[in-house]
């Protein structure tokens, strides 16, 4: 019943996805496989069975930019994202979701290079009392409005993923990583902490939560090891030269779907069920 009433519900939001070619609208209305849990292949090239999403049911969590039907996860991620809503409402606020993953895992043509095997989710900065009521263009929104400084709640709800055994790593924003490696924050993270915290590019309106591999899934391939240390020597300086910001180069539309078709086509021959559209 539950993704009888999602798919009805994504049927509505892809009337207005006018924007986005046609199978883009029809794979954001696709079911998950019905099969066991498992996440296949890399972040950054794989695909995710027997996906799970949220029931509507669990407090302090707000869903976002759901027309774009990436709310699917592996069940560690699903569970871990519940459990951070629970810690977050016990402060009378909510934590806002972002992208998870497709249904199927696998690549997209907009938005993302990674979160293809329900492992990634962006979790936003704003963290809106559960008495804020929000509007609808405000959570579709296609990105939060960057912020300059992080309160001791938005560094407190960061400490909570990076103490969590499920969690791999945390792509932050370079300057916040380097405010939170300074003695000016005005909440204090240990060296284990900031262990999983990592910059990278943008990343100025949330943090990208990335899980390790699951006990369940052998198919899933781990990516190299966070290098030894918290991250708050000398090779953070990089990220202000001129060749790190030359990353950021926005790339074209026709590029994007010259990338997005070689991705499909390299994706593992188990995410074979990726390429069904209903």
């Amino acid at each position: 019943m539950i993704r009888l009433f999602l798919f009805l519900s994504l049927i509505l939001f892809v009337g207005c996805t006018h924007h986005l070619p046609d199978f883009t609208s029809r794979m954001s209305t696709r079911l998950p496989t019905e099969s066991t849990p498992q996440a296949i292949g890399e972040y950054a090239l794989g695909c995710l069975q027997g996906a799970q999403t949220f029931t509507g049911q669990e407090k302090g969590i707000i869903l976002s930019q759901v027309k774009r039907g990436r709310y699917w996860g592996h069940p560690d991620l699903i569970q871990l994202l519940t459990q951070a809503g629970e810690e977050t409402y016990k402060k009378r606020m909510s934590l806002i979701v972002g992208d998870l993953s497709q249904s199927r895992g696998g690549p997209t043509i907009t938005g993302h290079n990674s979160h293809q095997t329900g492992l990634d989710v962006d979790v936003w900065f704003k963290m809106p009392s559960i008495k804020e009521k929000l509007s609808l263009r405000t959570i579709e929104t296609e990105d939060m409005k960057p912020i300059a400084s992080l309160s001791a709640d938005q560094i407190k709800m960061i400490q909570f993923f990076t103490r969590d055994p499920r969690v791999e790593r945390i792509f932050i924003n370079p300057g916040f990583k380097k405010y939170l490696c300074s003695d000016s924050a005005v909440y204090k993270l240990s060296s284990e902490d900031h262990h999983k915290l990592r910059a990278w590019y943008g990343h100025d309106d949330h943090i990208h939560v990335r899980l390790k591999c699951p006990s369940d899934s052998p198919l899933c391939i781990s990516q190299k090891p966070i290098p030894e240390g918290d991250g708050c020597d000398k090779n953070l300086d990089w990220w202000f030269t001129e060749e790190a910001k030359e990353g950021e180069a926005d790339i074209s539309w026709e590029e994007l779907k010259k990338i997005y078709l070689s991705k499909v086509e390299k994706l593992p021959t188990q995410c074979s069920f990726y390429h069904e559209i209903f």
